[in-house]
């Protein structure tokens, strides 16, 4: 009897071991793009600055939203006027708060690349999840604008407007 007692232990112990190092691969929800799949899949591609924020229930008052309102200096595809308007999940109304995990956040006066769709009701949200808002940077030895350590704004550009320009030819 002790011997199966022992062996059910082992095996629960193994079980348990792989189920925690197998988790994160099996309740991933993001699935990672690339920056030409980003450029390709959006409506709009938009560069600008995050001017204002507001929180808000949904129509069921089931969910926040946040409507994120960015002047835009530049499309590098599409176009929604000088000033576009982004609803994005989770914010905070009244001190009660929501945030969804791989969601993008945004932030008053932030310079940001955006990527966006349009969903079912007609409003923009950001494509591709957190992968689809890029955070501008200006490099403080260089003044280069910088989307990562490894991406120029300059280079992001090239790259996007080549990634659309492919699409059209097909």
């Amino acid at each position: 009897m002790r011997i199966l007692s022992r062996l059910a232990t082992r095996i629960f112990l193994v079980a348990g071991i792989c189920t925690i190092f197998s988790a994160p691969r099996v309740f991933s929800q993001v699935k990672p793009v690339t920056l030409e799949e980003l450029a390709q899949n959006s409506e709009v591609v938009a560069v600008g600055k995050v001017t204002e924020m507001k929180g808000e229930w949904d129509q069921n008052k089931t969910r926040i939203v946040t409507r994120v309102t960015v002047a835009v200096s530049e499309y590098l595809k599409g176009d929604a006027g000088a000033v576009m308007t982004i609803t994005a999940p989770g914010g905070e109304v009244d001190g009660v708060g929501e945030w969804y995990s791989h969601a993008p956040r945004f932030k008053t006066e932030e310079q940001v690349v955006v990527f966006a769709e349009k969903d079912k009701k007609g409003s923009y949200r950001v494509a591709g999840g957190e992968q689809g808002k890029l955070n501008i940077k200006k490099d403080v030895k260089t003044s280069t604008e910088r989307v990562s350590t490894e991406m120029t704004l300059d280079d992001l550009k090239t790259q996007v407007k080549h990634a659309v320009g492919v699409r059209k030819e097909n």
